[in-house]
């Protein structure tokens, strides 16, 4: 014989409430932490703060970041701006904000509380909407914001069926209980709340796509691509792109720059893939990535040719650096131990670097000072360390900021949710009445109505309109005398 004592499960004895309360204890607090809205705003003035600090901060670029040694020496080229705190600034990762140990906390724990309150709430309006209760506690009809009293002539049974015609003529849902007293629950919109949800999830959903972007996506700010040469696309292997030519127009009274343009063909593998002409806010799009135009500047076109008659560098080199007005980059000379500095001029005022020249300085590791240097005019050449060097001519580069975001899709259909989640919730308010019918002992009966919504503006007109066409439903020819009011309605 198989008997199973009540209380138990057949497989064995059911588990105790009391095995499940220290669970209970310490799930509690977390929840309540989860969706309290002080500990939400708390949370995003800290992560408003963190964004403040990463737009006022240069952040490392992520070729940077790649390597120990690049980031090394990024550190080194911002120390003149930050002096000593550099480092401090490091370990605190103040320079990779985005990706750092403090802001992704605070976002982990934004989404997590998103999540509980998309779940607290969606299961509170659940319970509002379809098991609403409609009976509310005896003193509720004299604490409402919104209250009217009527007394009737009719008994409750017989002003029942023209009540409930005033609230479905304007769109209400009646609910009736009878316990005695006839209790009356009518609401208009009741699916209405739900959009809110979904403006919470949205915000969920930019949350992800912000936390894809950071993760599998990239952003390069300073790619930089002289007219007429090329450049390897970071994180893409095979993938260059080269600059055709570069346009910039000025306005004639100011001098500042109306325009700027830049034709851009990508190759993959030797093959071109795409091309376009890119400015700042319409950048060519191929495969994920997204080729802005950022910025622009003076380039050298240089041709490097070692004693053996071997090209050593042949590329056209982005002055992207200035110093005392002068613009300067450096480059690395393949094949040998030497970096050269290129100095252009400062203009018609420079004591040194004469318009149209530039000046050639060859650094060895190690050495403290140039092993040759000298001033080249464009088109000569000149024998500096045993290299011949020739500054060709003077050109342009285009700084280029080429981004990959797939967490993009998520943030547009968040953002559209979030819009229209909170636009639909107040263009759809979830209005409610409560109503109690009791008998009066002389005969006929009082109505009770109230309503109760502190963030509703349009609740006031809405109540008064609605006790008006509910009084002259009510009235009838054998019912005449005037209804008594509540003083102070809210």
């Amino acid at each position: 014989m198989n008997l199973t004592r009540r209380g138990m499960a057949p497989g064995g004895p059911a588990p105790s409430a009391g095995a499940a309360r220290p669970f209970r204890r310490l799930a509690e607090p977390i929840w309540r932490v989860l969706i309290s809205m002080r500990v939400a705003i708390a949370v995003l003035l800290a992560l408003a703060a963190l964004a403040f600090v990463g737009a006022i901060l240069v952040q490392a670029p992520p070729s940077a970041l790649a390597d120990p040694e690049a980031k090394a020496a990024w550190l080194e080229s911002i120390r003149p701006k930050y002096g000593p705190w550099t480092p401090i600034l490091d370990q605190l990762q103040l320079f990779t904000i985005f990706g750092s140990a403090w802001f992704s906390l605070l976002a982990a724990y934004l989404a997590a509380s998103l999540v509980a309150c998309v779940v607290h709430r969606s299961t509170r309006l659940w319970h509002t909407s379809v098991r609403p209760k409609v009976d509310p506690p005896g003193d509720f009809f004299e604490r409402a914001t919104q209250r009217e009293t009527i007394a009737l002539h009719q008994g409750a049974a017989e002003a029942l069926p023209a009540i409930q015609g005033a609230l479905r003529n304007r769109r209400y849902r009646t609910l009736v209980q009878d316990d005695g007293s006839l209790h009356l629950y009518a609401d208009r919109n009741r699916w209405g709340p739900f959009a809110s949800v979904a403006g919470h999830a949205g915000l969920l959903l930019i949350l992800a796509g912000a936390v894809i972007g950071s993760t599998l996506g990239f952003s390069e700010p300073e790619l930089l691509v002289a007219e007429g040469f090329t450049a390897a696309v970071p994180t893409r292997t095979g993938l260059t792109v080269k600059l055709e030519a570069f346009r910039d127009a000025y306005y004639p009274t100011t001098g500042a720059p109306s325009d700027f343009a830049s034709d851009l063909v990508l190759y993959r593998d030797g093959a071109e893939v795409a091309r376009r002409t890119v400015r700042v806010n319409d950048p060519l799009r191929y495969d994920g990535l997204s080729f802005y135009q950022s910025f622009y500047g003076p380039a050298a076109v240089m041709n490097v040719v070692d004693g053996s008659g071997a090209t050593v560098l042949h590329e056209g080199v982005p002055l992207a650096w200035t110093e005392d007005g002068r613009s300067l980059a450096t480059v690395v000379l393949p094949g040998t131990d030497l970096t050269a500095l290129l100095v252009g001029t400062a203009g018609s005022a420079d004591p040194v670097v004469r318009p149209g020249q530039l000046l050639v300085e060859l650094h060895r590791q190690g050495d403290e000072g140039p092993v040759a240097s000298g001033i080249l005019d464009q088109g000569r050449a000149a024998t500096l360390a045993g290299l011949n060097v020739v500054f060709e001519r003077e050109s342009l580069f285009a700084g280029l900021k080429v981004a990959s975001d797939p967490g993009t899709p998520l943030v547009w259909l968040g953002s559209t949710l979030l819009v229209a989640g909170f636009g639909l919730g107040l263009a759809f308010r979830h209005r409610r009445v409560w109503g109690r019918l009791v008998a009066r002992p002389g005969g006929g009966s009082i109505l009770s109505l109230a309503s109760i919504d502190r963030h509703d503006a349009g609740l006031d007109a809405e109540f008064t309109g609605l006790v008006g066409d509910i009084r002259q439903a009510s009235t009838t020819p054998a019912s005449t005398t005037p209804a008594s009011t509540t003083p102070g309605r809210g």
